[in-house]
């Protein structure tokens, strides 16, 4: 067994080694991202998918058969839109608020900028004017700052007699710090992993292609274990290099 693999790997480099690269390309794109919850963070909040934005620059490597390495770099936007569940309120003094008060609904938007370098391998289908791929890879994730964005909808007495009930909203935003420093309040480096598959649209020098992608984050965001998930709708324009 180690035989064999010792063999596949010298054979994959060796492809590398030979391998031409076919195209150059770029990807802007919708994101739509939300983050995994733990069974604590699930028994009290919603998660939604929040939209967002990417843009991508590609270089395509031949590796013969129909086989592609796809390296990217891209900036995109991960984060997510969270509700505390109908059932959950807290008294007010958790929150720094008067003891008679008490808040009944907490809401935030967090979106999270991150640098990715992806690396997809992919598998060409067609010819003519149209074609397809499927693809799969590892990418790389560094996180830059972020923004969040919270509101918090708290209840108390209208009058002495404390039948009748008023509501306030409170708004505020907040920067999200990323990295490895005793108050960053996110990681700063994820790992995922990545699927994908598109269509193309065939011209003499290169090629249209709509593009999905799915990424599931593998590391923690924080000590209470958040991980990204994304999904990602793009369309994109290689231009051929060579023969």
């Amino acid at each position: 067994m180690k035989k064999l693999i010792l063999f596949a790997t010298l054979l994959f480099v060796g492809n590398i080694v030979n391998a031409q690269i076919s195209g150059v390309g770029f990807r802007p794109a919708l994101t739509l991202s939300k983050y995994k919850l733990t069974s604590d963070y699930n028994d009290i909040y919603d998660a939604t998918l929040l939209p967002g934005g990417s843009v991508a620059g590609f270089v395509e490597i031949n590796l013969g058969n129909r086989f592609t390495i796809q390296p990217e770099l891209a900036y995109t936007q991960r984060g997510v839109h969270m509700v505390s569940e109908s059932a959950i309120f807290w008294e007010g003094p958790e929150f720094g608020y008067e003891p008679y008060e008490k808040v009944v609904e907490y809401r935030f938007r967090e979106t999270l900028n991150y640098i990715d370098v992806p690396v997809m391998v992919e598998k060409n289908f067609g010819g003519g004017v149209f074609g397809g791929y499927i693809a799969a890879g590892p990418a790389f994730s560094f996180g830059i700052k972020g923004k969040g964005k919270e509101e918090i909808l708290i209840e108390f007495p209208a009058s002495e007699d404390k039948f009748e009930v008023d509501h306030r909203t409170e708004r505020s935003e907040y920067e999200i710090e990323m990295g490895k420093g005793r108050y960053d309040m996110y990681k700063g480096f994820d790992f995922s992993l990545n699927l994908g598959a598109g269509l193309l649209f065939l011209l003499e020098n290169g090629e249209i292609g709509l593009d999905l992608r799915y990424t599931h984050g593998t590391r923690g965001l924080d000590v209470n274990g958040l991980k990204n998930r994304n999904f990602t709708v793009g369309v994109s324009y290689m231009h051929y290099i060579g023969g």
